[in-house]
């Protein structure tokens, strides 16, 4: 979802057996979550700050497929923000129900196989294609115990003709405590990671390209349920910041920006 929100800045019950305590559930019932997005970005250029902002609110289905892969989509949408040339809400109708096909092993690793073609409303204040890179818990080949404590790495490279893009995630897992969510035992997994992201694109509407390197750090926890191998529910908030290059045939233009984010994630029914 941050990776989304980037895109045009700088510029996620049925039961398995009892054994099943580190793994997703690959039960082919449609699984429904509710999401939402806040997003403050400063951007300090010479002349001053520049303050923009975005929310995006969603609900999202998908269903696991055999092989590791999965097929996704959204089944509502709206996306608002606010910056130096106004308000905007784009049309998002005809964004919905256009499948992503993902890779989506046991662990909860993902890998986008393809992203829809999204509609002309979008182009320029954010790309969807990535929504679900970092979207579920990337779980550990031990069971999961309350105290148990593990990290993972993952990098992402996109590239265009035109564009580049490059994610790094490092994170830290602690398995807090036992919960229980609608009468389901679920264990509270604590998060911490670090992100690196460099981005280089086209800026909309201008004949000049932005080139953007990113660093931050995220913290929050995800619900998860271990017998029924299911992701309950995910909060996080973080803030990435980092120096940004607008650069084109009337030169070049050094800027600074900062990104705080809050995001929130539900599964339902």
């Amino acid at each position: 979802m941050l990776r989304t929100f980037l895109a045009s800045a700088a510029l996620l019950a049925c039961a398995l057996p009892a054994r099943a305590q580190n793994s997703y559930t690959s039960t082919r019932d449609t699984l429904r979550f509710r999401e939402t997005t806040k997003m403050q970005m400063t951007l300090t250029m010479p002349q001053g700050e520049i303050p923009m902002s975005m929310e995006q609110s969603a609900r999202l289905s998908l269903v696991r497929l055999p092989g590791d892969s999965a097929r996704a989509w959204f089944d509502s949408l709206t996306i608002s923000g606010k910056g130096p040339q106004g308000e905007m809400k784009p049309e998002t109708d005809s964004a919905l129900k256009r499948t992503f096909r993902l890779g989506l092993d046991a662990r909860g690793r993902v890998k986008n196989v393809s992203a829809p073609q999204w509609p002309a409303s979008l182009t320029g204040v954010t790309d969807l294609s990535h929504q679900f890179d970092d979207f579920f818990l990337r779980l550990p080949a031990q069971p999961l115990k309350v105290g148990l404590a593990w990290s993972d790495t993952t990098a992402l490279t996109d590239s265009t003709a035109d564009r580049y893009s490059r994610w790094i995630r490092s994170a830290d897992y602690n398995v807090l405590r036992d919960t229980t969510v609608d009468a389901t035992p679920a264990l509270v997994i604590g998060m911490k990671q670090k992100l690196g992201v460099t981005i280089s694109a086209p800026i909309p509407g201008q004949q000049m390209r932005s080139d953007a390197q990113l660093h931050g750090e995220e913290d929050g926890y995800f619900v998860f349920a271990p017998k029924t191998g299911r992701l309950i529910g995910r909060r996080r908030e973080g803030k990435l910041e980092g120096p940004v290059k607008a650069s084109g045939a009337m030169g070049e233009m050094q800027m600074n920006q900062s990104i705080a984010y809050t995001s929130t994630m539900d599964s339902v029914k």
